[in-house]
């Protein structure tokens, strides 16, 4: 069973609560050393293999709501990574109503509480840079896991500082797992993150790739130069994003530069790093660096960087500056994704985005027009269906010199939702296809309106027919190993580098045609996950049809191909 498979995976790691209270001296307040979205975090000391290892606890604060999904991400996303730059798990207790996610203590806290502090020297500060620029490069690159990592919280708070200041990145409650030659790929989301550090893009893409973690750490290298934190809510410039690019482009950084700083650094080293931190706050996605060409950038400004700290003048340091800001980017900054890996995987394909997918099929593109007249100004009595997104109308499309009878589901802006449901959709469509797979005639984005136009399945949706005793026995297995056949394609990914689940297989969603051919339909709620990891996605809630969800996918938000 599916619960089964979940939880031995992390059996191992269990902690029973006597053993954490005992840790925490029954989370005693003076423990407390910090707060975050999931509730407080505790210092302690844990007996781990015989000996006294110094943990932190965070523990989950149900006054906040269950927080399940959150706990259970971070706790699988922990358990398969290892790297010296991320926090590593110790373990997890999940007992009478209590969670508690047990990590590495991080005994010089958070970068967030360092960053104003001139004690923090340039070249220490250069270094914790390097160390998350290692971490975010193995989350999104390291090929010995055979997929990628979307952090989407990177900010001062999550990244820890040991006794020695080497940076260890925490957080990872709502990363996501994309296959390696899809994290160009838009994960469509909702915005995920921290106020001062979210990548402005999602409003425009509806949804994440790894570049959000490239902007979300522009910001963070930023803080560490300028000295002060990403949103300060009662200043004229609130966001440090905007007030850096501004003086970056006018020449007058210093203005904004920690003063302490200024005098102790190489002007190479203050070169490379602005104008690196400058590009991974580009607007466009495609502009910003990658992470491989980011950790070269950085350790390039650390060894710039002489041992002695206090050799040069300020004078000195504002020249490089104003050179800094009329450079072009390096080669290699506005490579792909795959551009990027096939510097260290020379096998690597060159995937696209879901825009320039759509882009780049214009023949399947419909105009307005002719959908308009193919069902009558969407006339209601061709309206056959709908949902959250909008209504499904039945019509007929001119084809050549005759028409052909089309099904377009047409999303409806009013309503304030679906738009997700309806790009995740399109983009299932038009990549995967099979004989019991519904068929994509095309689609229409112009005009403010959004319609996919579907082959029409004349006999219907299957729940119309499961009581109908002229539905033979043999009809009834036929469609059923055609359902079979569609899932195990998706599941499989056959041809493809990653698989879909589909996440509301039902009655309604099996369209039949004459001869009872079974199609499988409406992949509005489908995810696209990694095809060479085992599949424990955690996700914000469970969705789907009541009646037809997994009893462990509701309860505790697992998704599994077994759902």
């Amino acid at each position: 069973m599916a619960s089964a498979t979940t939880f031995t995976k992390f059996a191992h790691l269990q902690f029973p609560l006597a053993d954490v209270l005992k840790a925490t001296n029954n989370f005693h307040p003076d423990n407390i050393i910090g707060r975050g979205g999931l509730g407080p975090a505790y210092k302690g000391q844990l007996r781990r293999a015989g000996k006294l290892v110094k943990i932190s606890a965070l523990r989950l604060d149900r006054k906040h709501g269950g927080r399940d999904v959150e706990f259970w991400t971070e706790i699988s996303a922990l358990s398969d990574l290892d790297h010296p730059n991320i926090v590593s798990i110790i373990g997890f207790c999940d007992e009478k109503n209590e969670k508690v996610i047990i990590t590495s203590y991080a005994a010089k806290g958070s970068l967030k509480g360092h960053l104003d502090s001139p004690k923090l020297t340039w070249t220490q500060r250069l270094k914790i840079c390097v160390g998350v620029a290692r971490a975010l490069s193995y989350l999104h690159y390291d090929e010995r896991r055979g997929y990628g990592v979307i952090h989407l919280n990177v900010n001062s708070s999550t990244i820890l500082l040991d006794e020695n200041l080497e940076a260890r990145l925490s957080g990872f409650k709502v990363s996501i797992k994309q296959s390696l030659n899809r994290m160009d790929h838009v994960v469509l989301s909702d915005p995920i993150g921290t106020i001062g550090y979210l990548d402005p893009a999602i409003e425009t893409t509806k949804g994440v790739t790894h570049k959000s973690d490239i902007y979300s750490f522009g910001v963070v290298l930023f803080e560490i130069l300028c000295g002060r934190k990403a949103f300060i809510r009662d200043e004229a410039n609130r966001f440090l994003a905007p007030l850096a690019k501004s003086h970056y482009e006018n020449e007058t950084l210093q203005d904004i530069i920690l003063p302490a700083l200024l005098d102790q650094m190489s002007p190479q080293s203050l070169r490379r790093y602005s104008k690196t931190s400058y590009f991974c706050l580009k607007e466009e996605r495609a502009h910003r660096p990658h992470m491989l060409h980011i950790v070269d950038e950085l350790e390039k400004a650390l060894n710039f960087q002489p041992g002695l700290e206090d050799f040069l003048g300020k004078d000195q340091v504002v020249g490089e500056l104003e050179n800094a800001a009329h450079e072009i980017p390096e080669e290699g900054v506005e490579r792909s994704y795959m551009d990027e890996f096939a510097y260290k995987h020379k096998n690597a394909m060159q995937p696209q985005s879901m825009h320039e997918i759509i882009k780049n099929k214009a023949n399947l593109r419909i105009s307005f027009e002719d959908v308009n007249q193919a069902t009558q100004n969407f006339h209601r009595n061709n309206c056959i269906g709908g949902g959250g997104f909008g209504k499904v109308y039945k019509g007929n499309l001119k084809d050549g010199d005759g028409f052909k009878t089309i099904v377009a589901k047409r999303l409806d802006t009013k309503l304030g939702q679906g738009e997700q449901q309806f790009l995740s959709e399109l983009q299932i469509l038009l990549e995967y296809k099979h004989e019991n797979v519904i068929g994509l005639i095309g689609y229409c984005d112009e005009n403010n309106e959004k319609i996919i136009v579907f082959e029409y399945a004349p006999k219907g949706s299957l729940d119309r027919y499961l009581s109908d005793v002229s539905l033979t026995w043999v009809e009834r297995l036929n469609i059923c190993i055609d359902v079979a056949s569609a899932l195990y394609f998706f599941h499989g990914g056959v041809g493809k580098q990653a698989r879909v689940i589909h996440r509301d297989i039902k009655s309604a969603n099996i369209l039949l045609n004459d001869g009872w051919k079974a199609k499988l339909a409406d992949f509005g709620l489908s995810l696209i996950s990694p095809l060479t990891h085992e599949i424990d996605y955690i996700i914000d809630h469970a969705c789907g049809t009541e009646g037809y969800l997994d009893p462990l996918y509701r309860e505790k938000g697992f998704l599994t191909l077994e759902l």
